[in-house]
Order: C-alpha cells, then structure tokens, then sequence
C-alpha cells in the first residue's frame, strides 16, 4: 500500500535470506518490540535491510572496532616515525609531521563517532547467533533494521521525547548532529 507522498506500508517482518529461519523470527520479534508495531508507514525508497538488500557503506562509515584499532595503530606508528625524523631538522619532515597528525586526528574523531553511532543493541544471544550466522556487525545490522522501519519527520523537526517512544526518537536523531533527549525544531540556513 503506498500513497501520494512517497510513503508505503510495510509489516515489522525480517526475511533475510542469508540467515535461518530462527534468526529472522527472533530479529522479527526484537525488531517488533523496539517499534512497538506490526505494520508501519515509512519512505518508500528506503532499502528493504530486513528483506537482505544490501545498502553500500562507505569504507570510512563502516567502522567496527577491529578496524579502529588497526586505523589507530597505524595512526600512532607514522606519527612516531615522523617525530622521530624531525628531530634532524628538517622543516619539510615537521610540517608532514603536522598533517599526519591532523589527519590522524580527524581519524580518531570519525571512528568514534562512528562507535557511536550504534543506537540499537539486540540482547547478547541474538548477537551471537547473528555472528554465528556469518553476520558482520550484528549491532549495526540491528539498527538499520530498526531504521528501516522507524518513520521520520518530514521537516526534520524532532518531535517526539526519547522517553516517550524511543524507537521514532532515535530515528527522528538519527542524521542530527546534536541529539539530544527532548523534541527540538531545526534553525539557521537549510532548516
């Protein structure tokens, strides 16, 4: 069912066909409990996760935290070395040294906020049969799920308190840079 504004209905139903049957009954029931509906009205166009349509990732979006350690690891190690090397003097090394910084710096800063951004945890065994399941990110695979069938705010307004339904919040929160636990209206220039 779809209507005018580019909105269908679609039921809470995760039919992933890479998982068991098990694991899309128990992230449908899990799903359902967050939502807190069997059927939900959202954007037509948004990608069908719970059906095992693939959504692309940017490499820098997609940080788990193995991949953080090895992106701070790396991080460390040419900033040592470039420390290391500016101490004979050369002014070229030193200003290298200072972009490698910042952009380790502003490395740092994206994976954490990319940590972050998980909003959904399933309870453990959901996550350890999902890893068993080959899922890559279980927590992550949970939240787009979530997403998915979470409406959104046409003005981009955050209307709804986090204590109040926190499944709608957190979609409403989503693509702010400033969430925050009460409705809020967006300013200044695009709002």
């Amino acid at each position: 069912m779809a209507d005018a504004v580019g909105l269908e209905e679609r039921t809470v139903e995760v039919n992933d066909p890479r998982l068991t049957e098990a694991a899309n009954r128990r992230l449908t029931e899990a799903v359902r409990e967050v939502v807190g509906a069997d059927r939900v009205l959202v954007p037509a166009d948004r990608p069908h996760v719970s059906q095992g349509e693939a959504t692309r990732i940017p490499f820098w979006e997609d940080v788990t935290a193995p991949k953080a350690m090895s992106i701070g690891l790396v991080a460390v190690a040419a900033c040592v070395a470039l420390i290391i090397a500016t101490s004979y003097g050369n002014w070229l090394l030193t200003a290298a040294t200072f972009v490698v910084l910042v952009i380790s710096l502003a490395a740092v800063v994206k994976t954490i906020m990319s940590l972050a951004s998980t909003t959904e945890y399933p309870d453990p065994g959901l996550v350890a049969l999902l890893a068993e399941q080959g899922v890559h990110d279980p927590e992550n695979r949970f939240s787009a799920l979530v997403r998915e069938f979470t409406p959104v705010s046409e003005d981009g307004a955050r209307e709804t308190a986090v204590e109040e339904d926190t499944a709608k919040a957190t979609a409403e929160q989503h693509e702010s840079v400033t969430p925050s636990g009460g409705p809020s209206t967006p300013v200044g220039p695009g709002s």
